[in-house]
């Protein structure tokens, strides 16, 4: 389906050079409403190191209800829509390619994912629109200028990923990037970013939340974390009184990992705080 354009929201309006039109599968309020939306982008050549970061970092993230934007290419981009999903975020692909174009084998699965559960895919290009080299650059300004921050995970120093970088200072975009091994070529460009001042460094999921406004006191979604958490049977037992990580996970039969999980989202948005391993509501 194609966007009207008096439905475009200010950031796509933004966009330079302009953007000519959209078209969707999905759900499009996605990209319309204000929900915080951070761009991971990266290296094809994703190592373990950063797979591992993504992996570790998303859940904190979609707990904020931070929605991830990238490119729908393997590697990083990939890795960054389908970590969102499995933690039950949502997430927004932007294609190189027309929006009917059919993808790779490989590609289906993610890609009906996507579609399926209330996230979103765009293009500016329609129909069967064959992939040219140069909509992949074109296409990272769509990436950069809907997102509020973008976070640069692994890149070498003449990938994308630094042309989506480029675009993000240009756009006055937050830029954050993961340093990296000195010796491994993808982190040429990370690191060079972070050397240069051009990018922040960032080490945490915390230190995301931070650069994007949320952290505790800066929240964008309160009102919609305290309803969220009126029914959260952790948040109930709090409620009743203090308890530890341990007695939480064993009333709740949850994974320690998953409670700690839960405890930092909540200790973010300022509803819990935490002392001599007690937990406890604000």
């Amino acid at each position: 389906m194609e966007l009207s354009k008096e439905k475009w929201s200010e950031s796509l309006k933004k966009i330079k050079p302009d953007v000519k039109n959209i078209f969707y599968k999905g759900k499009i309020d996605l990209l319309l409403d204000d929900s915080p939306k951070l761009a991971i982008v990266g290296s094809r050549r994703m190592t373990e190191y950063g797979a591992r970061v993504i992996e570790k970092w998303m859940p904190v993230l979609v707990n904020k209800g931070v929605s991830i934007v990238s490119g729908f290419m393997y590697g990083v981009d990939q890795a960054a829509h389908k970590a969102c999903l499995d933690n039950g975020g949502k997430t927004i692909a932007v294609l190189g390619w027309g929006i009917d174009w059919p993808v790779a084998t490989q590609d289906e699965e993610m890609y009906q994912r996507i579609v399926e559960e209330d996230s979103l895919i765009v293009s500016e290009y329609p129909d069967k629109t064959s992939p040219l080299l140069w909509f992949f650059p074109q296409r990272n300004r769509i990436v950069t200028g809907i997102a509020d921050a973008v976070l640069i995970v692994e890149g070498s120093a003449k990938s994308g990923s630094m042309i989506t970088a480029r675009l993000a200072n240009r756009f006055g975009k937050k830029l954050l990037a993961l340093p990296g091994q000195v010796t491994s070529r993808v982190a040429e460009g990370t690191n060079g970013l972070i050397r240069d001042g051009k990018a922040k460094a960032v080490t945490c999921a915390e230190d995301v939340l931070k650069e994007m406004g949320l952290a505790p006191g800066q929240l964008r979604l309160p009102s919609a974390m305290l309803r969220a958490g009126s029914n959260d049977p952790l948040v109930s037992l709090l409620a009743d009184g203090e308890r530890s990580v341990d007695e939480l996970s064993r009333i709740l039969k949850m994974e320690v990992s998953q409670v700690l999980v839960k405890l930092t989202e909540l200790s973010l948005c300022g509803m819990v705080s935490e002392s001599e391993g007690k937990y406890r509501l604000m």
